[in-house]
């Protein structure tokens, strides 16, 4: 059994040593932001680091795609921080079992991310450029944020998608609706998000970069009630 042990650790730390070189690693104002490039091809790899926990949730998952970026998040969350499990909190907020950061995941069909802060609770997203935000556009823009973005725009409209799903990780609550619950604005050049929690509507920084044609979004504050 020990030497089976330290075949599959002398397996994995090969996997680790190939991962390195698609993870990019990304600072926005006090969050660390991990980006990996994913592939169906590399699901064997992915599912090789799993825990039997995490096996056994993988096996619960039909759709193939859901099942590759269930697998390379967690892939990436034992490169980053060893086998302890991710864990949700009662709102959906996930946290790794032992580790005293917040985190957030995200995926997108070619990349996955984990985000981490020391100091407060994080949601980031990761959205690809394509013209999909854009045709559902008018499902979760209002009149204000049209004043902010083109709605004609592929980049404005996945930007403003990702805020939102930012926002929306935020929040304590689900069934939120975007047009009225998770709102963008901006103060100076600085954008601005608002959330509506089971307590209040909250207050949060909002921060973004591009990568290649990649949106990565996040909160860069911890969320304040606004009275």
């Amino acid at each position: 059994m020990k030497n089976n042990c330290l075949a599959k650790y002398e397996f994995k730390k090969e996997l680790y040593f190939r991962a390195v070189e698609k993870i990019k690693t990304f600072f926005l104002n006090g969050t660390t932001i991990y980006l990996m490039e994913i592939s169906s091809m590399n699901l064997t790899e992915y599912m090789s680091a799993l825990t039997p926990e995490e096996c056994f949730k993988l096996n619960i998952i039909s759709n193939l795609q859901k099942k590759i970026e269930f697998s390379a998040s967690r892939f990436l969350k034992h490169f980053l921080f060893g086998e302890n499990n991710i864990a949700y909190t009662e709102s959906k907020s996930p946290y790794i079992i032992g580790e005293k950061k917040f985190i957030s995941i995200s995926h997108s069909r070619n990349f996955v991310a984990i985000g981490t802060n020391n100091d407060f609770e994080i949601g980031i997203d990761v959205e690809e450029i394509d013209s999909k935000a854009a045709r559902l556009s008018s499902k979760f823009i209002t009149e204000h944020e049209r004043t902010l973005f083109d709605e004609h725009s592929n980049a404005d409209m996945t930007l403003l998608w990702s805020f939102k799903e930012t926002l929306y990780k935020l929040s304590d609550r689900r069934q939120l609706i975007f047009q009225k619950d998770i709102l963008v604005s901006k103060n100076g050049d600085n954008y601005v998000g608002s959330v509506q929690k089971t307590d209040g509507v909250y207050e949060y920084d909002l921060s973004k970069l591009l990568h290649q044609n990649i949106f990565i979004t996040c909160n860069t504050s911890k969320g304040i009630l606004k009275p």
